[in-house]
């Protein structure tokens, strides 16, 4: 075996170095001075681990053998004995010595009133002394002695150690109690120190230098923000050495960037219990976990920097501005492939190396809980967005579905009673994994005052009256409530609505919707889509109220006013259906083409006028494609016993396609 590099770590930049020489296939040797410190490197063959403080022969003993080509010093800049004796043995056995330098810390940062400095740690500690209130330590469990025989009341001393059997040990030893030790691996945001600082009560926070790395300046600002007082134990001075990428020049080393993995991982409802092996591991080896905070609670984080977020560019520019955390989890509720989160982060962190773990979905978890299937369900979410859940609920036997608001429950049992579904079996559940997990069955009429208590809910419907979806347009005229308003016949409004090309999440202008027909026959196709039925006589608005009601197209907006004026605040349209315009077909179709220039539009023209106006327009306009088809529709009549064709006004039906 080739000769191997001895590290001195403890350190990120030593947990870095091992992960740099791994990837290159060097054998490295890492000494730590706790089982912790050798708990969070990376295994491979390439890495021997020695946890252990070894003091000067040791250090001899190790290099006598003549294994190691060169020592790299990546302690921490205030572990000055160990980094002496690395560097006493390196001058014994002939062994090449470097130190790492980790970054200072810049003198902007430092430059506030509330930060005092003291060149040691006996010295901060008799300041405090004679102050008043409570204390933080984040200086580690090594000095902690110093502080306690320093400071006469104890009591006011909260210390933040690494979370190891050893640390622990010296606290209890040092007679601090159990709530006055705080056990975490760092480093730590400054959104979780600003936490700790007012769970404890802290007037002061005593910190050692330790640079962005160690998470300095977090702890500065974190303070800053708080009023709280800094007591900075300076580093050494005169402090020689060099930067992590002229180590690796100097070892012959390329400097591979270790690639940040960041999961995605899919935390099921949320409980220990739903998390799967993949999401635990992926957990349990990330130093930055980051989600909501119920997440958040619901998980182990001792050890780790954990930050409260859930907005896509928030997390993003966190983990732009940390470079120093290569192993990132980001924990979502559910399934990252259901209606999550995952999406947006995976597209917003597409430079990263990026894993995705998904989790069990709560449509899973509701079906197993009421012992039935879901694999012909429609899913959909109402959750921060609009779906048709009346077509959903209409056309399936069973639907699910994500809400989220208040008082959805109630809203969606009344807006079914509307339209006449009372005979639909709700199953509405909450706090799933949770030991107030809850679901509660009955029919719309039970849930029309039903409160949400603020939780995330799920609802399964089932429609026994469920009807088959017919995939093709051609509702008869009999189906349609008439009353004394013109509709458009059966034959001409099958044709016009397939020359409209529709597709499902259509946004649809009825222009003259009469009793409605069209746009009940285009929302039915458009079911993710809308469709605005623009009508001026209020007879015939209550004739589509009605007709809309009676066919259950929730995706329908009745618009009473007359165009062009009233569609100024429409959302533009993909597809237009004009039947009539009094006189206005001109500066209609100017509107149109204002908000969407590439609009389908399909006319209907009775009048030679209209005709010789729309043909006006088609030239003005240049449409890409104009179809025209003069329609002729004879229906049969009986007569004394005989069936007899009647004819119908002919209906020039004009396609424009921009």
């Amino acid at each position: 075996m080739d000769k191997q590099i001895l590290v001195f770590g403890g350190t990120s930049e030593g947990r870095q170095l091992a992960e740099i020489y791994i990837q290159n296939h060097i054998y490295c040797t890492i000494c730590v001075a706790t089982e912790y410190g050798g708990q969070i490197l990376p295994k491979s063959e390439y890495l021997n681990i020695i946890c252990s403080r070894l003091d000067l022969d040791e250090i001899c003993n190790l290099l006598s053998g003549n294994l190691y080509s060169y020592v790299i010093d990546a302690t921490h800049p205030y572990a000055a004995i160990i980094s002496e004796n690395a560097r006493s043995a390196c001058i014994k056995t002939g062994t090449p010595y470097f130190r790492l330098l980790r970054g200072t810390t810049d003198n902007n940062v430092l430059n506030n009133d509330n930060i005092i400095t003291f060149p040691d740690t006996i010295q901060a500690a008799k300041y405090l002394d004679k102050t008043t209130g409570r204390i933080l330590l984040t200086t580690g469990s090594k000095d902690l002695h110093i502080f306690c025989n320093g400071i006469k009341d104890t009591k006011r001393i909260t210390a933040r150690v690494l979370p190891s059997v050893q640390a622990i040990e010296t606290c209890t030893n040092a007679g601090l109690e159990g709530r006055q030790v705080i056990a975490m691996h760092g480093p730590f945001s400054k959104e979780l120190n600003i936490a700790i600082i007012k769970q404890t009560g802290a007037k002061f926070i005593v910190t050692k230098d330790s640079g962005a790395a160690g998470g300095f300046p977090e702890k500065i600002s974190a303070a800053i923000e708080t009023g709280i007082t800094v007591i900075l134990i300076t580093r050494p001075v005169d402090e020689k050495g060099y930067t992590l990428n002229e180590i690796l020049e100097i070892t012959g080393t390329s400097s591979i960037d270790i690639p940040r993995q960041i999961s995605l991982v899919g935390m099921g409802m949320g409980t220990p219990g739903t998390l799967t092996a993949d999401g635990r591991k992926a957990i349990e080896t990330a130093e930055l976990i980051i989600g909501s905070g119920r997440l958040l609670n619901s998980i182990n984080t001792t050890g780790k920097t954990i930050f409260n977020a859930y907005d896509a560019d928030i997390i993003y520019n966190y983990i732009k501005e940390h470079p120093q955390y290569t192993h990132i989890a980001i924990i979502l509720s559910g399934d990252t492939g259901f209606y999550s989160g995952a999406d947006r982060l995976y597209s917003k962190l597409s430079g990263y190396n990026i894993k995705i773990i998904p989790g069990i979905s709560s449509v899973s978890y509701f079906a197993a809980r009421l012992k039935t299937n879901w694999q012909d369900t429609r899913l959909i979410s109402l959750h921060g967005r609009t779906q048709n859940i009346i077509a959903a609920i209409k056309n399936n036997y069973r639907t699910f579905a994500l809400l989220g608001t208040k008082d959805s429950i109630a809203e969606l049992a009344k807006t079914c009673l509307d339209y006449g579904m009372d005979s639909l079996v709700f199953y509405v559940g909450c706090n799933f994994g949770y030991n107030n997990e809850k679901i509660i069955k009955g029919n719309p009429s039970y849930f029309t005052e039903y409160i949400n208590q603020g939780f995330l809910y799920c609802i399964i419907i089932e429609n026994p009256d469920a009807c088959q979806n017919i995939i093709t347009h051609g509702i008869p005229d009999s189906q349609f409530i008439r009353g004394n308003v013109p509709m458009t016949k059966e034959e001409i409004r099958e044709i016009s609505i397939s020359k409209l090309h529709l597709n499902k999440d259509s946004i649809v202008y009825d222009i003259g919707a009469g009793t409605g027909s069209v746009s009940i026959e285009c929302a039915r196709m458009a079911y993710n889509g809308k469709v605005y039925s623009i009508e001026k006589k209020e007879e015939a608005i209550k004739l589509i109220e009605q007709n809309k009601t009676l066919h259950k197209t929730s995706n329908i907006e009745i618009i009473n006013g007359t165009a062009p004026g009233i569609l100024e605040d429409l959302e533009p349209p993909t597809h237009v259906f004009i039947g009539g315009t009094s006189g206005m077909m001109r500066p209609v179709i100017n509107s149109v083409l204002s908000k969407n220039r590439h609009a389908r539009i399909v006319i209907n023209a009775i009048t030679l006028e209209t005709i010789a106006e729309t043909e006006r327009i088609i030239k003005e306009t240049c449409p890409q494609a104009t179809d025209i088809a003069y329609v002729s529709i004879s229906k049969s009549k009986t007569l004394s016993g005989y069936n007899m064709m009647t004819g119908l006004n002919p209906v020039w039906i004009i396609t424009l396609s921009y």
